[in-house]
C-alpha cells in the first residue's frame, strides 16, 4: 500500500493539467471538451463497427455461452491483485480478505479461475479499482474524455486504470507483460464485446444520442461505484473488468445494472406514424409518447426520420 501511495503521489497531481477553460462553469456540466471527445468517440464507434463487432459475432458463432462465460471467468481471476489492494486501500479488510479466498478457491478448484466455484458456494464478488479507490480517498474525476480505443473516462479515471493494469497477474509474471497486456486484452475485450452485444444494440436503439447516454450512463456508473451505491451487494454479482472498455459497460438506470431491465425501444419507435402531416421545425424531434414534435436541445439532437 505505501508503495501505490507514493506512485499516487506523483502520477495524480498530473491530472491536474487537464483542467476546465477558464471560462467554464460547472452548471455547464462535466465535458468541456465535447467537440474533441466526439470526434474520438465517432473513431471509437469505427473500431467497433469494423473490428470488435465483426470479431465479436465471428467468436460467438463458433463458440458457446458456457466457454464464453470461462473466458470472462478466466480474466476476472487475473484481476485479484487490484481488486483485494484496493479494498485494503478502502479500509474494506473483510471483503479484501473474501477476495484472497475468492482468488484461491477458484485457482485451484476453478482450475486457474476458468470455473468459479467461489461464487457457487456464495463468496461475494467485491469489485473495486483504483479509480473508485482515489475517489474514495477524496480526489474528483476532473473533466469528462473520451481515451481512444479505450471509451469514456476521466483524468482520476486514467491513472487509476494504468494502476489496474499493473497491478494485473498478467503485468506481474508475464516476461513481456505490454505484449501479453495487449494480445490477451484483445481477447478479451472480443469475449466480452459477444457476451454484451445484444444489449449494446438495445442500448443504441434507445439513444437518440449515442455519445450523450454513455457519457451520462459512465459517470452515474462511476459515482455509484465509488459510493458504494445503497444498492449493496448486487454492485458487486458481475464484474466489469477496468481493464476493458468502459463502453460495454451500460448503465439503464436499473440500480443492479442488468441492461434487460431497460425497455427495447426501436428506432422505428420514435419516427412519425405516416398520419403526421406537420413538419418538424428546426431542433425537433418526435415524441412517441406526447405525440409530437418537441424542442431537443443541440447536442441532444438526432437525425430526423419524419417526413
Amino acid at each position: 500500500m505505501l508503495a501505490v501511495a507514493f506512485l499516487a503521489v506523483f502520477l495524480l497531481p498530473a491530472t491536474a493539467c487537464v483542467t476546465y477553460p477558464r471560462d467554464w462553469d460547472s452548471s455547464q456540466g462535466e465535458d468541456p471538451y465535447e467537440g474533441a471527445n466526439r470526434k474520438v468517440f465517432a473513431f471509437n464507434e469505427g473500431v467497433d463497427k469494423y473490428f470488435l463487432d465483426p470479431l465479436a459475432t465471428g467468436w460467438e458463432f463458433i463458440t458457446f455461452q458456457g466457454l464464453r462465460n470461462s473466458v470472462d471467468n478466466f480474466f476476472v481471476n487475473l484481476a485479484f491483485p487490484r481488486r483485494f489492494i484496493t479494498n485494503l486501500g478502502q479500509g474494506e479488510f473483510e471483503q479484501a480478505g473474501a477476495e484472497a479466498g475468492r482468488f484461491l478457491l477458484n485457482t485451484t478448484v476453478g482450475i486457474a479461475g476458468i470455473f468459479d466455484p467461489a461464487s457457487r458456494v456464495g463468496m461475494k464478488l467485491y469489485d473495486e479499482d483504483f479509480g473508485q479507490m482515489f475517489g474514495h480517498w477524496g480526489i474528483g474525476p476532473g473533466p469528462y474524455w473520451v481515451v481512444p480505443l479505450l471509451g469514456p473516462s476521466n483524468p482520476r479515471d486514467t491513472v487509476g486504470l494504468a494502476f489496474d493494469l499493473l497491478f494485473d497477474v498478467r503485468t506481474v509474471t508475464a516476461a513481456f507483460p505490454v505484449f501479453t497486456l495487449a494480445w490477451t486484452g484483445v481477447v478479451q475485450n472480443v469475449n466480452r464485446r459477444a457476451m454484451l452485444d445484444d444489449d449494446i444494440d438495445r442500448a443504441r436503439d434507445a439513444a437518440l444520442d449515442f455519445y450523450v447516454f454513455t457519457r451520462d450512463a459512465y459517470g452515474q456508473r462511476r459515482e455509484a461505484l465509488i459510493d458504494n451505491e445503497a444498492a449493496g451487494d448486487s454492485l458487486y454479482e458481475t464484474d466489469p473488468d477496468p481493464v476493458q472498455d468502459d463502453l460495454y459497460e451500460i448503465d439503464t438506470g436499473d440500480e443492479t445494472g442488468d441492461v434487460s431491465a431497460a425497455p427495447a425501444v426501436s428506432k422505428e419507435d420514435w419516427a412519425p406514424p405516416a398520419s403526421v402531416t406537420v413538419y418538424p421545425g428546426p431542433g425537433q424531434d418526435w415524441h412517441p409518447v406526447e405525440g409530437e414534435w418537441i424542442d431537443v436541445p443541440a447536442a441532444h439532437q438526432a437525425p430526423h426520420t419524419g417526413p
